[in-house]
């Protein structure tokens, strides 16, 4: 389960928020960024980012899986949704105003 103030969201959100077209960060950005070469690992393990090689050459990339953006959009949406206020208790009294 991940947190939504964790290090493993903080790189989830990375690589999901940008787009499409450009997603993806060197393990080296990742490093140095967050410094939690475990955490990748262990998205990595659970199967919500992924390698991807370069079209045309060496090195490679951290990616978000289907199952990453997945888990990243519920964890977006459950923060957005408004939290439950419990209804307020007035007192039986009325009450004070400055002027009193």
């Amino acid at each position: 389960m991940i947190e939504r103030d964790s290090v493993h969201f903080r790189i989830l959100e990375r690589l999901c928020k940008a787009p499409k077209a450009v997603r993806g960060t060197a393990g080296a950005i990742l490093e140095r960024d967050y410094h939690a070469p475990w955490a990748v690992d262990e998205l990595s393990r659970a199967g919500l980012i992924r390698e991807r090689g370069w079209h045309n050459g060496p090195g490679a990339i951290w990616v978000p899986t289907s199952e990453g953006m997945a888990i990243y959009e519920q964890l977006l949406s459950a923060a957005a949704a408004p939290a439950s206020i419990p209804p307020r208790v007035l007192p039986d009294r009325p009450l004070k105003t400055p002027a009193d």
